[in-house]
C-alpha cells in the first residue's frame, strides 16, 4: 500500500549516522569529574553514533576503543548529574578527553525495566536505536513501523497505525517533546490505512509504552509513543537525499556556543514509484506531499534550556472508489501542524519543566459532489517539577490545561447561483470546543537497591463530559539478581472520545469519558544486546463511545482483552544480530451495531515479527524481516434486499465479527552500502518489499447488489525501492 512506499521514501531522506571507518581501532580515554575536580564513578561514557563505550572507575577514569573515524558525539550519563554531550573528532591516534559533569536534580539509580515500556534512544542497552529504526527491513525509516516490531502491537493490516494490546489505534497517543502529533499517521484512502510521518533522525530518543504508563500521561487508554527531538546543534552539517519517490535536505548549525538550529524538508511524489512497481489501486492523483520541520535549542546556562520545535505536513491524493455505497472519484488532502516550546532548569534538588504547544489537523475529502471537512485545533500548556526528597525517594507533580476546537462540515455545490461560481451549500455541519484540566502526583521509592515502587494518581476534568476522573496507578520492579528482573503494574486510564461525538446534532448527549484498567506482570532476563522478556496482561473497558455504519453514536460499550507478549534479542551467528517478538491476544468489545459482545475489530490472535541484520565488507549492511499475523475479524454480508424508494440494495449482516480475513504474511529485504568520499560520506540503499509476492487481503468489497465479493488487496505485490544520501559533515 502507498504508505509502505511513503515510509520507504523517508529512508531516502534521513541523515545516516555512519561515518568513515578505518582498518584499526582507536583508543578513547579520559576522566570524568565533578566541577570541583572529584572523580565520578560508574558514569556511562559512550559514542552516540555507535554506542561503543565504557563505565568509569572509582577515580572517574575510562578507556574504550572504536573503529569510527571523523566527527562524533561523546555522551556521559550518570544518575544525579546532568547528561553531557561533547563533539569530538576521532583520528588515528589515541583520543584523550577531560569531562566535567554538572550536578542535576536528585534522581534514583533505579531498575531500568518498567512494565509495558520499551525505549529506543541514545543510551547503551536500549531495546532499539534510531539507527535500528532506519535499518529495520520493511520499516523503511518509519518510527511507527519499527515500533510495530515490538511486542504488544498487533499487525491489523499493512499500515503504520499502532493497535496496542486489543485497543484501537485512536487509543494510543503520539507525542513529540510532550505535544500531541495528530498526523503521526493518517488515512490515505477509504480502504487503506495509514502513513507514518516522523523522520527518526529528527529524534534522539523514542519511548514506547504498551500499557501501565505513569500518572504523567493522560487522555490515552492503550499506549504512549513519546518521541524526543534532537538537542542543540554543536557544529555545521548537511544532508542531501534522492530516491525513487522523494527529494530531501537537512542542515544544522551552531549560531553561538549556546544556541543551535536545525531544519529539514522532504518532498515526495509516488507517481514514478507506481510506474516502476505498478499498483493494485487506480489513482487519478498518486499520493504526494511534503513535511518541513525546524528546531532551535538555547542552553542559556549549564542547567537551563529552551527548546522550540515545529513541523508542517501535507498529503494529497486522488483515487477511484468502487463500493456499493459510493462509486466514483475520491480526493483527499490532509494538512497538519505542530509547534511546541519547552523550558527546563534545575534549582537545587528540583528539576522544573514547562511546555506550551499547538497541534492542528485539517482533512478535506471529496466524494464526487459531496465535500467533507473535518478539523481539530488543540492548544495546551503544562508544567511539572521533580524533587529529590531523599536518597531513596523522588517526588513528581504537575498540571496541564488543553483546549480543543473541532470542525465538521459537509457541503454540496449550490444550484442556480451565477453570482458565486463554486459556491457550496452546507448540508451538515457543526463546531465545538472544550477544555481539559489535569493534575498529577507521583512518588518513586527505592526501599532496597534493587527494588523500585512508583505510586501515582491523576485527576482530569473535561468540560465536554462535565466529569472529573481519578486514576490511581502503581508499578513495581524487583531485580532479584543482575540481569533478572520482575515487573508489575496496575492502573486506571481515561480518554475523551472523538470531539464529533459531543455534537448536539451528530453526537450523543450521554457520551462519557471512556475508561480502561490495566494489569501487567512481566519478567526479563538480560539487558542491552541480549535479552528475553515476557509479559502477561489483562485490560477491561467501559463507557466506550462507538459509531455505527449509519454514523450514529452509541455509548456504554464495554470490552476486555488479555494476552501474552514475548520479546527476544541477541546474536544469531557471528556478525548477525536478530530479534523476535510474538504476541497472543484475546479481545472482545460491544458491537456498536447490535449491542452484543463480539471479537474486537482488531482482535488479531497471533502476531509475530522476526528480524535479522548483519554487515558485510567495510560498509555494507543486509537485513531480512519476516512478519505474520492472524487475519482480523469482520462481519460478513449474508444477503441483501432492494430498497425501491432509494433505488439501492440494503445489506443484511451476519453474526458480528464471525468471519476472519486470510492470514497476513510478508518477507522484506534491505541493503545499504556506506562509502567515504573525501570529507563527505555517501550511502546507497535498496529495499525489496514482499519478496515472495504475497497477495495479502485486508478487506472485502461488494458488488452493488451484494451478490459478489471482491478482495481488497495490499497496494503493492512485490515492490522495489532505491536511492542515495550524501552527508556533508
Amino acid at each position: 500500500m502507498q504508505q509502505l512506499l511513503f515510509s520507504v521514501l523517508l529512508a531516502a531522506t534521513v541523515s545516516w549516522p555512519v561515518l568513515a571507518q578505518g582498518d584499526s581501532s582507536v583508543v578513547i580515554t579520559g576522566r570524568v569529574t565533578t566541577t570541583r575536580g572529584v572523580g565520578v564513578d560508574t558514569a556511562n561514557v559512550f559514542l552516540l553514533e555507535t554506542l561503543e563505550g565504557a563505565t568509569t572507575s572509582a577515580d572517574g577514569r575510562f578507556v574504550f576503543s572504536t573503529m569510527r573515524r571523523g566527527q562524533a558525539t561523546l555522551v556521559v550519563h550518570r544518575e544525579g548529574f546532568r547528561d553531557l554531550r561533547t563533539p569530538v573528532v576521532v583520528g588515528v591516534d589515541t583520543l584523550r578527553v577531560e569531562l566535567a559533569l554538572v550536578t542535576g536534580a536528585k534522581t534514583l539509580a533505579t531498575v531500568n525495566v518498567v512494565a509495558g515500556r520499551y525505549t529506543a534512544g541514545d543510551e547503551r542497552g536500549a531495546v532499539l536505536t534510531p539507527l535500528e529504526v532506519v535499518t529495520t527491513p520493511g520499516a523503511h525509516a518509519d518510527v511507527a513501523r519499527a515500533l510495530q516490531a515490538l511486542p504488544g502491537v498487533q499487525n491489523v493490516d499493512e499500515g503504520t497505525a499502532l493497535f496496542v494490546r486489543g485497543g484501537d489505534y485512536t487509543e494510543t497517543k503520539t507525542l513529540i517533546d510532550g505535544a500531541v502529533l495528530f498526523t503521526a499517521f493518517t488515512y490515505d484512502s477509504p480502504n487503506a490505512t495509514f502513513i507514518g510521518t516522523v523522520d527518526p533522525f529528527l529524534l534522539d530518543g523514542i519511548q514506547f509504552s504498551s500499557g501501565g504508563f505513569g500518572a504523567k500521561y493522560g487522555d490515552a487508554m492503550s499506549g504512549i509513543a513519546s518521541l524526543r527531538t534532537q538537542g542543540r546543534a554543536t557544529s555545521t552539517s548537511a544532508t542531501l537525499g534522492a530516491g525513487l519517490a522523494a527529494l530531501s535536505a537537512s542542515a544544522g548549525t551552531a549560531i553561538t556556543s549556546k544556541l543551535g538550529v536545525r531544519a529539514a524538508g522532504n518532498l515526495f511524489d509516488t507517481d514514478l514509484l507506481f510506474r516502476v512497481n505498478g499498483s493494485t489501486a487506480s489513482y487519478s492523483t498518486p499520493p504526494f506531499g511534503h513535511d518541513l520541520s525546524g528546531s532551535a535549542v538555547w542552553d542559556y546556562r549549564p542547567t537551563g534550556q529552551v527548546k522550540v520545535f515545529a513541523i508542517d505536513q501535507r498529503l494529497a491524493l486522488g483515487v477511484e472508489i468502487n463500493e456499493p455505497s459510493y462509486s466514483g472519484a475520491y480526493e483527499l488532502s490532509v494538512d497538519g501542524m505542530m509547534a511546541v516550546a519547552n523550558w527546563k532548569d534545575i534549582a537545587g534538588p528540583v528539576l522544573m519543566t514547562a511546555r506550551a504547544s499547538r497541534s492542528t489537523t485539517d482533512r478535506e475529502q471529496d466524494f464526487g459532489a459531496f465535500r467533507l471537512l473535518t478539523g481539530i485545533d488543540l492548544r495546551g500548556v503544562a508544567a511539572d517539577a521533580e524533587w529529590g526528597a531523599g536518597d531513596n525517594l523522588t517526588l513528581r507533580g504537575g498540571a496541564e490545561l488543553e483546549e480543543t476546537r473541532s470542525l465538521f462540515n459537509g457541503s454540496v455545490p449550490s444550484e442556480g447561483d451565477d453570482r458565486s461560481p463554486g459556491a457550496r451549500t452546507v448540508v451538515v455541519g457543526s463546531t465545538g470546543s472544550g477544555n481539559r484540566f489535569a493534575l498529577f502526583g507521583e512518588a518513586e521509592w527505592q526501599p532496597l537497591s534493587r527494588t523500585r515502587a512508583i505510586l501515582g494518581v491523576r485527576s482530569d476534568r473535561s468540560s465536554l463530559t462535565g466529569q472529573r476522573t481519578v486514576d490511581p496507578r502503581t508499578s513495581l520492579a524487583v531485580e532479584f539478581r543482575p540481569g533478572m528482573t520482575m515487573t508489575a503494574a496496575w492502573g486506571v486510564y481515561h480518554q475523551l472520545p472523538d470531539p464529533l461525538f459531543f455534537d448536539a446534532t451528530l453526537g450523543n448527549p450521554a457520551v462519557r469519558t471512556m475508561r480502561a484498567t490495566h494489569a501487567i506482570i512481566g519478567a526479563q532476563l538480560g539487558s542491552g544486546a541480549v535479552l528475553a522478556r515476557a509479559e502477561v496482561y489483562a485490560k477491561r473497558y467501559r463507557d466506550l463511545a462507538q459509531m455505527t455504519r449509519d454514523y450514529d453514536v452509541v455509548v456504554g460499550g464495554t470490552g476486555r482483552s488479555r494476552g501474552l507478549d514475548l520479546f527476544l534479542k541477541g546474536p544469531v551467528v557471528p556478525g548477525v544480530s536478530g530479534r523476535i517478538s510474538y504476541s497472543v491476544l484475546f479481545a472482545r468489545r460491544t458491537d456498536p451495531h447490535t449491542g452484543i459482545i463480539a471479537p474486537a475489530p482488531f482482535d488479531v490472535t497471533h502476531t509475530v515479527t522476526a528480524i535479522a541484520e548483519g554487515s558485510f565488507g567495510s560498509g555494507g549492511k543486509l537485513g531480512i524481516a519476516q512478519r505474520a499475523a492472524t487475519g482480523r475479524p469482520y462481519t460478513p454480508v449474508v444477503s441483501a434486499t432492494f430498497d425501491a424508494a432509494r433505488g439501492v440494495w440494503a445489506p443484511a449482516y451476519g453474526v458480528p465479527m464471525s468471519a476472519r480475513l486470510p492470514r497476513f504474511t510478508r518477507t522484506d529485504l534491505s541493503a545499504s552500502y556506506f562509502k567515504p568520499l573525501g570529507g563527505m560520506q555517501a550511502v546507497v540503499y535498496a529495499a525489496l518489499t514482499n519478496v515472495f509476492d504475497r497477495s495479502n487481503v485486508y478487506a472485502y468489497r461488494y458488488s452493488p447488489d451484494y451478490q459478489q465479493r471482491f478482495e481488497v488487496r495490499s497496494l503493492f505485490n512485490r515492490a522495489a525501492y532505491f536511492g542515495a544520501s550524501l552527508i556533508i559533515p
